[in-house]
């Protein structure tokens, strides 16, 4: 239900339960959406926690970036990029003008505050395909069929829909998600305002990601 999106309604709609609120203005119109960020690539995790690029996530990235038309050779730049960017003060070889992390970035990928697994349950099969190493985009489109008929429930579900020879990881891919985007859309007469955040959940707890 979360996954949902809030078609355009009014905003006194939502407000007519506050009495104090007046009826005075313009009216206004609200509209949102909320997405899994789990089911993009955390480009977060070609770097490991030691400020190393990780081998692994390198090529995973490629295979992305290949599979979307996009040149593979974009990891490399990316990985030595938020390599330097997360480099903290004073360690050996960092830049003295080190890159700033990327506020947007494409379809498909994004940046996440720590790493993260991606979530099967919507995740693309060109991401799955991507993050799981030996699995094609036939592999992985079998598993997106088969979540459209029934979510996955644990791990165990998906490793049983694909060849033997694969083996799900858990720290590469997951049943469920802890990074949301919450985007949000005001509109008064011909002025539009859209807002987008990063969310956490922690168990039951939901905070904005500073």
């Amino acid at each position: 239900p979360w996954a949902t999106p809030l078609a355009e309604a009014r905003l006194s709609s939502f407000l007519a339960a506050d009495k104090t609120t007046t009826d005075d203005g313009p009216e206004a119109f609200l509209s949102g959406q909320i997405t899994d960020a789990q089911a993009r690539y955390n480009l977060r995790n070609l770097v490991g926690d030691d400020g190393t690029i990780v081998p692994a996530q390198r090529v995973a990235a490629r295979r992305l970036f290949e599979s979307v038309g996009v040149s593979p050779d974009l990891a490399d730049r990316l990985a030595n990029g938020l390599r330097d960017a997360l480099a903290p003060p004073g360690r050996a070889g960092r830049s003295e003008a080190p890159p700033l992390l990327p506020r947007t970035v494409a379809p498909h990928v994004l940046i996440l505050p720590v790493q993260t697994p991606i979530n099967l349950n919507t995740a693309s099969r060109e991401v799955i395909a991507a993050s799981i190493d030996g699995m094609d985009l036939s592999a992985a489109g079998r598993l997106v069929d088969s979540r459209q008929r029934k979510p996955f429930g644990a791990l165990s579900e998906a490793q049983a829909l694909i060849p033997p020879s694969l083996t799900l990881d858990a720290a590469q891919v997951d049943v469920q998600s802890n990074f949301f985007e919450v985007r949000g859309r005001i509109r008064l007469g011909d002025r539009v305002l859209e807002e987008v955040s990063l969310v956490r959940r922690r168990g039951l707890e939901v905070r904005p990601v500073q």
